[in-house]
């Protein structure tokens, strides 16, 4: 049976993939500093803590399931009243949230953002995204090699009228001949498919059925970058 989608009418015209220009101009300063992003990354990947991420996990994978082969290295995300979980949900509960994720967690209450350890390893990547002005979520995720992430949607909390835009940059992904790590978006008797590249980002709303696959005999990773925009640019956009 085919996914269908019956969230907000206006979601069919926005069924495509973004570019950089239409939803961030500023990350191209992971391009110019994308070198030393991935030097940074390689180097210290055996320090990061990794979570299961599914939908049964939380938007912040804040709740412990077992997902094979998936799993994000959360940096931070923002935290607002409409979101899973409040600041003073994190102020509250920061003992279980931990316990949970596995690893140290601090709280930016100026700018309701909540970081993870993992921002102390990846310092470079952090400070990029941030000046880059990414606030909604900022991550690493890797798919396990010969896994996949079967067909689905993303049940993402959505603030106002807003919809989260997914970015996914290749992070390291290790080219292999006849093999390719690639995600499938739109039905799936009828999509379109992309290929995940290093220093290659692809942007898409979540809430449009989409698979990831992952035929190559290494993990594929990815800078997972999260974006709140407003649904009606979107519909304008895709209409140009």
């Amino acid at each position: 049976m085919a996914l269908i989608i019956t969230h907000d009418p206006r979601e069919s015209d926005i069924n495509r993939f973004y570019t950089l220009d239409e939803i961030n101009p500023k990350l191209k300063l992971i391009d110019e500093r994308f070198d030393e992003i991935r030097k940074e990354f390689l180097e210290n990947r055996d320090r990061l803590v990794w979570t299961n991420w599914h939908g049964s996990t939380g938007y912040l994978g804040d709740r412990s399931a077992a997902y094979a082969g998936w799993q994000v290295a959360a940096i931070f995300a923002e935290v607002c009243d409409n979101a899973d979980l409040t600041m003073q949900h994190y102020v509250d509960n920061l003992e279980v949230l931990e316990s949970n994720f596995g690893m140290k967690l601090y709280l930016d209450e100026e700018n309701q953002l909540g970081f993870s350890q993992n921002r102390d390893v990846l310092p470079i990547l952090t400070e990029t995204l941030l000046e880059a002005g990414v606030k909604k979520r900022g991550a690493i995720g890797v798919v396990a090699p010969g896994k996949e992430i079967k067909w689905h949607i993303d049940p993402d909390p959505e603030v106002g009228n807003n919809a989260i835009i997914r970015g996914l940059w290749g992070l390291d992904v290790v080219p292999e001949d006849g093999k390719s790590s690639y995600l499938c978006f739109g039905q799936p008797e009828y999509h379109i498919r992309k290929t995940f590249k290093n220093n290659e980002p692809m942007f898409f709303y979540g809430r449009i059925p989409h698979c990831v696959v992952n035929e190559l005999s290494t993990p594929r990773y990815v800078i997972v970058l999260d974006h709140d925009i407003d649904k009606d640019y979107l519909v304008d956009i895709s209409e140009q």
